[in-house]
């Protein structure tokens, strides 16, 4: 089984930017002309709870029950309002079809996860008609702390899982996500992540572990890209072959993933496990731009965390589009080049 957890504002939803005024709203209509900090991104804990202790911290205001609750229910008042004078809040396109495949997929468990609110995430979804009252859904109700809500969120699909997938569309998703080792799917503009489903696959549905037998068509799609192309002899000169690649899987040195179109291998991943590197990552050119270079990378970091945790590493030509797509998933420069070429090294902590 695979459990996939969703966020909901900016991820399910086009809620975010009226979600965080009508939170500022309510919480200086409670508690004054408070000071807030400029955006999301500079709290610690973006949650409304975790938002809210830091806002009674910043300004040496006490911390009671008695705020919080009314702040809010304030803002679900707002909400209320907003819907009835601007309309029901608009999906992402297709969220509402891909949790519906989720549901009905039986090696997938789906739950929400959010940093807001259970009352105000409640009215969001059902004003956008993806309202699902049997998917769980954890909330800033039940946790301050992001990582905390997601956990609960997994726990409450209840079984062991072969994969855990998270869409967000925050930085502070994605670092969640870090610290969990779970695989992070980016939606939205901030992170270059998906910005409809309409045509996206659940995650890791056709992904599995490589094997010896597949080096035929592993080595098809090596020759077939157009960035970074390389024959087969010339991947030979460079003591890349069949024979040697399968013996190191063989051996346990490297591993591999392979995205598959029915039976068809479309693309893969390998990874170092000595040097915790991403050694390779390649899409058949019919097959880009569908999410599964993000999928063949998340699964590759996934495990090199779950043999050890800490910083991932690969290197790639600074000219070549690949380079902009890893720095846009959070890939550092290290500055670092390759003794034989023009690559540099990219880490990601």
């Amino acid at each position: 089984m695979h459990a996939v957890i969703f966020d909901i504002d900016g991820t399910l939803l086009h809620s975010a930017e009226v979600d965080d005024a009508l939170y500022r709203e309510a919480v200086r209509a409670v508690l004054g002309e408070v000071h807030l900090r400029s955006t999301l991104h500079d709290y610690q804990c973006i949650t409304d709870t975790g938002i809210l202790r830091q806002i009674c911290e910043d300004n040496t205001i006490p911390r009671t029950q008695d705020r919080l609750d009314h702040i809010r229910s304030l803002f679900v008042e707002l909400l209320e309002q907003h819907v009835e004078a601007h309309g029901p809040f608009r999906e992402i396109p297709g969220a509402g079809d891909l949790l519906k495949t989720l549901i009905a997929s039986p090696v997938h468990s789906v739950a929400m996860a959010t940093g807001g609110w259970r009352q105000s995430a409640e009215l969001k979804l059902r004003s956008a008609g993806i309202h699902f009252p049997n998917i769980p859904l954890v909330t800033s109700n039940d946790h301050y702390q992001r990582t905390s809500i997601m956990e609960l969120a997994l726990a409450s699909l209840g079984d062991e899982f072969e994969s855990i997938s998270y869409y967000g569309d925050g930085p502070w998703d994605r670092a969640a996500c870090a610290e969990l080792g779970w695989q992070f799917v980016a939606v939205g503009t901030e992170l270059a992540g998906l910005e409809s489903y309409i045509g996206h696959a659940p995650v890791f549905r056709d992904i599995r572990a490589m094997r010896k037998d597949d080096m035929d068509a592993v080595f098809h799609v090596r020759t077939s890209v157009v960035e970074n192309h390389m024959s087969e002899d010339q991947l030979r000169e460079i003591g890349i072959s069949r024979e040697s690649i399968a013996d190191l899987l063989e051996q346990g040195e490297l591993k591999g993933w392979c995205a598959l179109a029915g039976k068809e291998v479309v693309g893969f991943s390998l990874v170092s496990v000595s040097t915790r590197e991403v050694n390779a990552l390649f899409v058949l050119p019919d097959h880009t731009s569908r999410g599964l270079g993000q999928a063949l990378l998340d699964i590759a970091v996934f495990n090199l965390r779950r043999i050890a945790p800490g910083t991932v590493r690969l290197r790639t030509d600074p000219a070549m589009p690949a380079y902009r797509f890893y720095l846009k998933r959070g890939w550092k420069d290290t500055g670092e080049t390759h003794e034989n070429g023009d690559d540099v090294f990219l880490e990601l902590e």
